[in-house]
């Protein structure tokens, strides 16, 4: 509107408009759609279209004008208001965050961005080729950023700038192939195995059990070689499952078998709870890991009924085990409750195949029914497969659901002990030094005999005893004592070594990402 004043006519007025502001954009890794530079009059706002280079955005991104000018970006569009003079605004986009998973030899790797300094990514399906397994330890990032593997899902967290993060692998070893090549020492037998307690400090040594002492898995008529430990072994420590345990042996099956030492390496309470070995200990029956009715050794061998100790092993396996491990344990491996006996008698007392071998002479065997030469005893009271505890679906008596059980006398002296003797071995030790059970005692799930008469009659079970007289090999009633329960279990022959050297400061630890191995029976 123009307004004139004090006319007097004839008059002319001329209004002459000054040229607009200049308005220009700029900014770097961005491009901006035409023109870039605008002309502003009395409205006093404009807007330009820009999109960023790859590896920025426009979320987070920043804006500034010069002269007072207001500026903000939404969807792609800068909108300038406020303009009163000539100005600049200068766009500054975001950097994307971009991590790089790479899965050295195995599979996953892929690139993701984040929309928020300081958050996380998560990768799945991550997993090592054939032949190969990760190697966790060396997983790193090179910005920083944290990495964590959870199976085969990768968590990389405090990610703050773009950057790639590398899983390494290396090639696939057996865990039986890494205990063999780290114990090149490997004497026929250990000393004194016939005589003595064994209780040498020793490291790099397994001892070799021959056929004649062995289960014959192949049916070729001789047993398998077993390499087992002896002494204080200094290097025969394993953490699986979150728990630490000591080799016992590379059984027949080529497994290897694991005796339960505890959630903390130093515990003095290595065992899964106390309990007797069973419910009763007033007929022969009562020796058994399973066993079925009274009468005779065919119908104490039926195993249609849980001993009270096997209950204890299976609620903690179903537990602790069965849900994330129970694919990596074998199932093919013995575990023998060796009811062979000299005559089963209800009234008179007789002998299992244990006492005869450990007692005098003292010659253990891994072999179910062995005699106290080498053979197997035979007869109506002889070896019997239905000692032989499996959960396999063709090896032994198929019987166990959860493929643990305990530790057999005959392994307590190959491992050093001997019956009425101390003999402190590995068994008995926990990483400081001291007794892994303290005081208590734990049972084994080898019978011993029965103390048959008129007057009494009892079921006896080996036992090994704690501080009070250390690695002590003993027997007590079935159904009186309560003694500690260690689990023993046996991890796959397909079961593939990750770390360690078997030290209590670095034990051996295992793949649980190889799903081929996870649902083999061994």
């Amino acid at each position: 509107t123009v307004t004139l004043t004090t006319e007097k006519l004839p008059t002319t007025c001329t209004v002459d408009f000054k040229a607009g502001y200049e308005v220009a954009l700029v900014g770097s890794n961005i491009s901006i759609t035409a023109p870039a530079n605008k002309t502003v009059g009395r409205i006093g706002s404009t807007s330009f279209q820009v999109t960023v280079n790859s590896g920025y955005t426009l979320t987070g991104a920043s804006v500034t004008c010069t002269n007072n000018a207001s500026a903000s970006i939404t969807n792609g569009t800068v909108n300038v208001s406020n303009i009163k003079s000539n100005t600049t605004c200068t766009v500054v986009p975001k950097e994307e965050i971009k991590v790089t998973l790479v899965v050295n030899n195995g599979t996953g790797g892929t690139t993701k961005t984040i929309d928020t300094a300081g958050g996380s990514l998560t990768f799945t399906g991550v997993s090592p080729n054939s032949g190969y397994i990760l190697d966790t330890a060396n997983m790193t990032c090179n910005k920083g950023a944290n990495i964590t593997l959870n199976g085969t899902t990768v968590i990389v967290s405090n990610i703050n700038s773009s950057q790639t993060c590398t899983i390494p692998s290396k090639l696939a070893v057996l865990l039986k192939d890494k205990i063999l090549a780290d114990h090149p020492t490997r004497p026929v037998a250990r000393p004194n195995l016939n005589s003595d307690v064994f209780v040498a400090e020793n490291a790099k040594t397994l001892y070799t059990a021959s056929g004649k002492w062995t289960e014959d898995l192949n049916n070729d008529g001789e047993g398998e070689i077993v390499y087992y430990f002896s002494g204080n072994a200094l290097d025969n420590w394993v953490k699986f499952a979150g728990l630490y345990w000591r080799i016992i042996r590379i059984n027949e099956d080529s497994s290897v078998r694991l005796l339960y030492v505890g959630p903390d390496k130093n515990t003095e309470e290595g065992y899964i709870g106390k309990s007797a070995f069973n419910s009763n200990y007033d007929d022969p029956t009562y020796v058994g890991y399973m066993y079925g009715s009274s009468g005779s050794l065919a119908n104490n061998r039926n195993n249609t009924t849980d001993s009270t100790i096997k209950g204890v092993i299976d609620t903690w396996y179903d537990n602790a085990i069965k849900p994330s491990y129970n694919g990596y344990i074998s199932r093919t491996a013995i575990y023998c409750n060796d009811r062979a006996n000299t005559g089963y008698s209800i009234s008179a007392t007789f002998y299992y195949a244990a006492y005869k071998r450990l007692v005098n002479p003292k010659t253990p065997s891994y072999k179910c029914g062995n005699n106290e030469n080498g053979s197997l005893y035979s007869g109506t009271n002889g070896a019997s497969n239905e000692d032989k505890f499996t959960g396999s679906t063709n090896i032994g008596n198929r019987k166990l659901t959860n493929p643990v059980a305990l530790m057999t006398a005959d392994e307590v002296s190959f491992a050093g002990g001997k019956y009425n003797t101390n003999a402190p071995a590995y068994y008995y030790y926990n990483a400081a030094g001291g007794s892994v059970t303290s005081s208590s005692g734990w049972w084994t799930m080898s019978p011993s005999y029965w103390g048959g008469s008129n007057t009494y009659s009892y079921s006896y079970v080996f036992h090994v005893r704690g501080s009070d007289a250390p690695g002590y090999l003993s027997i007590s009633y079935a159904g009186h004592t309560i003694y500690g329960a260690r689990p023993v279990l046996s991890l796959k022959s397909c079961v593939l070594w990750k770390s360690g050297n078997g030290t209590s400061d670095n034990p051996y630890t295992v793949d649980t990402l190889d799903t081929t191995c996870s649902t083999a029976e061994n």
